[in-house]
């Protein structure tokens, strides 16, 4: 009897305990290299985060190099649930996000720091703004820091060395500065960039110090005329309906470690990596060039009509172009 006690006893026991949760597991897909600044600074940082938060609950798998799909497919991996959580840039999606290029203006990056701040300010702010992101669950907004010139051959020392220059643009809007210059915009993939400075097809290409090393093309150039020129936007999207499938604890630490914090690091880590990354470039012989004030007062000049130019486009689409413009340069500011 003693025995068939214990035994029911520790049947009752056994029956009672917690069954260990299922661990959820997120893959998070990006396009550029493992080592990429915000894959090994950003990225694998936050999913140790949060494991760690949720007790090994949830765990995210990382899937960079495009294992997933092309880079101009990010956004929609995540969008269509091929990925959980997809890092993408704006510009890969055409027209998907007019508001959000408020951002590639030129002349509008003090830091990427300030700008992602402000991105995600911004975002919070307009419901138009959040409606470009309706279908996906946004996680970060942010900006690498300032892109400038970089030639090969003929440094840009003054606003007529512009003149008939072929260079591979970033952005509709760098593509319409590049013209005001007087130079020859070429577009194409920055991947593609590195043949076409090698053979001769640009001259040059408007790139920040991070990208010039990452894609490898400090090999190339010869001379980088610094200026506060432009940024490219990117963000960090989750599957919507994977989201809202998480229990709410799991939910809550994800809110807690994205958003504006994510954001902020992400332009945080590429201002401290900046320096960094220049040395590197130097090191392979670039030669840094500094602008005249004048010239630079000059250049910003003549992009200012692209403002004006957004708004107009804006309104068109009746979206609130002058309310954000100015939201985004006070939140810049602040």
């Amino acid at each position: 009897m003693t025995v068939l006690f214990f035994i029911a006893a520790l049947f009752y026991q056994c029956s009672t305990d917690k069954i260990p949760e299922k661990t959820i597991e997120l893959r998070f897909a990006q396009p550029f290299s493992p080592k990429h600044t915000m894959q090994t600074m950003v990225f694998e940082p936050w999913a140790k985060k949060v494991e760690e938060m949720t007790g090994g609950r949830l765990k995210i798998t990382m899937f960079p190099g495009g294992a997933l799909g092309k880079t101009s497919d990010h956004y929609y991996l995540a969008e269509k649930g091929i990925a959980d959580i997809s890092y993408a840039l704006q510009d890969y999606t055409p027209g998907r996000f007019p508001l959000t290029a408020v951002f590639e203006l030129p002349f509008m990056i003090p830091s990427a720091e300030k700008t992602s701040v402000a991105m995600w300010k911004t975002f919070e702010k307009f419901p138009e703004f959040q409606r470009e992101y309706s279908e996906v669950k946004v996680l970060a907004l942010f900006c690498h820091p300032q892109g400038h010139f970089n030639t090969v051959k003929k440094p840009i020392k003054g606003l007529k060395d512009f003149q008939g220059m072929k260079f591979r643009t970033a952005s509709p809007h760098v593509t319409k500065a590049l013209k005001a210059f007087g130079a020859v915009p070429v577009t194409m993939a920055v991947s593609e960039s590195y043949t076409a400075l090698e053979r001769g097809v640009v001259d040059g290409t408007v790139l920040p110090w991070e990208g010039l090393y990452v894609f490898n093309q400090a090999e190339l150039l010869k001379y980088s005329t610094e200026t506060d020129f432009y940024t490219m936007t990117m963000m960090v999207v989750m599957n919507k309906r994977k989201y809202d499938s998480l229990p709410d604890d799991i939910k809550k630490v994800i809110d807690q470690t994205t958003g504006i914090v994510m954001s902020s690091e992400a332009g945080r880590v590429y201002d401290t990596t900046r320096p960094v990354h220049k040395e590197k470039c130097l090191e392979k012989g670039m030669e840094v060039i500094q602008l005249p004030p004048g010239d630079i007062k000059k250049l910003e000049e003549l992009t200012m009509p692209l403002r004006r130019e957004w708004i107009d486009e804006m309104d068109q689409k009746g979206l609130p172009g002058n309310a954000v413009l100015n939201a985004a340069i006070e939140f810049i500011n602040e």
